[in-house]
């Protein structure tokens, strides 16, 4: 009896909102249908500044074929590149923000949208464990942005981002060469450590990386076919001493590429002997 005490005092107040969202759709259908251009534009705006911007998208579109051509086109074409941001639709977002800053370059929001494409081709930047095309695309994009605006307020928000991006494309490389050591294709996992290194000489774990090319190298040579065994055991000796002049006997690799190292000169003498 309470619950249903309590639906009956409630239902003035569903009715009211619910009349009041009918309304509003009312609203929205009779400007969508008969509404003057000036109409459309303040619902557009209505609806865009309560991140509404699925219906106001639509009307966006009709005012830009409306005013194409005229000044006004310029701050409707503005709303409406934000509307595909704000859907998260990112790479349309990012086609419409280039696209005014080449239609409008003399624009007051010229430098923003600037940011904004770059911006959405850095949120739409694929994982790290896809091709990372669009990850160098957003870096590069990026870059060209901070040359053209050297002292755009959003140079601190866009090295950052740049440096994120740097630490996806470290990543995906990493991962790469220790794929090639996991299937047992030491010649390539060397090769792409090496690569990893060459690209990110900052990279963060770089004493483990040439650690890896030292293991990466034995493995490679004691799976060797006799003839090739010296040549390649060699190489070991060689890339061990590369991780020792970059690493002291305290750094946490050193010991075990120093085994490495060790069991290479054993395995090569043994070899020899035969």
């Amino acid at each position: 009896m309470y619950y249903f005490c309590k639906f009956v005092a409630m239902r003035p107040l569903i009715f009211i909102l619910t009349l009041t969202l009918l309304s509003a759709c009312t609203e929205y259908a009779t400007v969508i249908k008969k509404g003057t251009l000036d109409q459309k534009y303040a619902m557009a705006i209505e609806k865009y500044k309560k991140k509404d911007y699925v219906r106001a998208l639509p009307l966006l579109e009709e005012l830009l074929t409306a005013y194409r051509g005229k000044e006004k086109a310029e701050e409707i074409y503005f709303y409406y590149c934000y509307c595909y941001y704000g859907l998260g639709q990112f790479e349309l977002a990012s086609f419409h923000f280039k696209n005014y800053t080449e239609n409008y370059f003399k624009s007051k929001h010229s430098e923003e949208c600037s940011y904004m494409y770059v911006h959405c081709l850095y949120r739409d930047a694929l994982p790290y464990y896809l091709e990372q095309v669009s990850t160098e695309k957003a870096i590069a994009e990026m870059q060209l942005f901070l040359d053209q605006f050297p002292t755009t307020i959003y140079r601190d928000l866009c090295n950052e981002q740049i440096a994120e991006l740097r630490k996806t494309l470290q990543k995906k490389s990493y991962e790469t060469a220790m794929l090639f050591y996991k299937i047992e294709d030491y010649r390539a996992a060397s090769i792409s450590f090496k690569n990893t290194i060459k690209d990110f000489p900052d990279i963060e774990n770089k004493d483990e990386i040439e650690y890896m090319i030292v293991k990466a190298a034995y493995m490679y040579a004691k799976y060797s076919v006799d003839d090739k065994k010296e040549e390649r055991y060699s190489a070991v000796f060689v890339e061990f001493k590369e991780f020792a002049n970059n690493h002291g006997v305290t750094n946490k690799y050193y010991k075990m590429a120093e085994e490495l190292n060790t069991k290479a000169t054993k395995e090569l003498t043994k070899h020899k002997q035969k």
